[in-house]
């Protein structure tokens, strides 16, 4: 499968774990979901050791190396997803899918402007100014900033309260943490991958990150494990670890060494042109025209800049 085909599918698989993820943290503490994904793409990634060259390239690793991946991969997915999570319970996925994806490479390019001492275009800044307007029409809708459920459906109403006023500025900072934590991880896995392959690289960003998860889970208060898991929960969380934590994150890791992290970073970007509808018809969420037009301007400016 060519680079530009997986980049696509990893961003198909993302866009559909957002929805069920949207649904899962309405139930389910983010501290717990997480660790719960984070165990299923654990144990999906370890079982896909034997098959690949990924045993060997661990062993020959440096310290250094064996490092960074742990790193890179305790900010991406242990504080990154986590605030993520946030989001999505605060706010409707339509909004924060779309915020979190192209925030993600304008925070990107700086970090590593910063870090790797990469160059800035004019394109860049255009794109970035494209960006910026895009996410200003996604957090500044009216109505109901952070929508309720009742009964299955998603409620916007036009008087907010207070509660749902915090709720709303909670979650926008939620969304905004989250891809400043992924853009970090990005540039530091890019920076001390060494010459590790993607099952490799993946194994040593996950594995770690969800037996850490897994402890703090288990000696957090009870308030941060909100929720008991359902069957229906198991499975999403199942889905979610397997599809988005372990097939996804190998596919994005082989994109970017097959097709290069400009195109990889393009493609990827489409997540959400794909959750959108799937949260319009299994969320029930309400997309107006202010959130299609805010994605398709952010996702114009990322095309733009990359």
């Amino acid at each position: 499968m060519p680079g530009e085909a997986k980049a696509l599918l990893a961003a198909f698989i993302w866009g559909i774990t957002a929805v069920i993820l949207t649904n899962l943290t309405r139930r389910v503490g983010s501290l717990s979901l997480n660790a719960a994904r984070a165990l299923f793409g654990a144990i999906f990634l370890i079982a896909m050791i034997p098959l690949s060259a990924a045993g060997g390239q661990i062993m020959d690793m440096s310290a250094k190396t064996a490092c960074s991946m742990v790193a890179s991969g305790i900010i991406a997915f242990a504080v990154g997803d986590t605030f993520y999570f946030l989001a999505l319970r605060n706010l409707r996925a339509s909004i924060a899918v779309p915020i979190a994806e192209s925030a993600y490479p304008m925070f990107t390019f700086v970090i590593a402007w910063i870090w790797l001492r990469e160059s800035l275009s004019g394109g860049l800044l255009f794109g970035s100014a494209l960006v910026i307007g895009g996410i200003v029409l996604l957090t500044s809708q009216r109505g109901t900033p952070a929508a309720s459920e009742v009964g299955g459906a998603v409620i916007v109403e036009e008087e907010v309260t207070t509660g749902e006023r915090a709720r709303w500025r909670f979650g926008l900072l939620a969304v905004f943490l989250a891809p400043l934590f992924w853009a970090i991880s990005t540039v530091w896995l890019k920076a001390g991958s060494g010459n590790l392959g993607s099952e490799a690289a993946s194994v040593m960003r996950i594995v770690p990150v969800a037996f850490l998860l897994a402890a703090v889970t288990y000696r957090a208060p009870p308030a941060l494990r909100r929720g008991r898991y359902h069957l229906v929960d198991i499975v999403g969380a199942a889905a979610v670890g397997v599809f988005g934590m372990g097939v996804a994150s190998v596919l994005y890791v082989s994109a970017i060494e097959e097709a290069g992290a400009s195109r990889t970073a393009i493609l990827t970007a489409t997540v959400p042109l794909f959750a959108l509808p799937l949260a319009v018809v299994f969320l029930n969420e309400k997309v107006t025209p202010r959130v299609i037009a805010g994605t398709l301007v952010c996702t114009a400016g990322i095309w733009i800049v990359i």
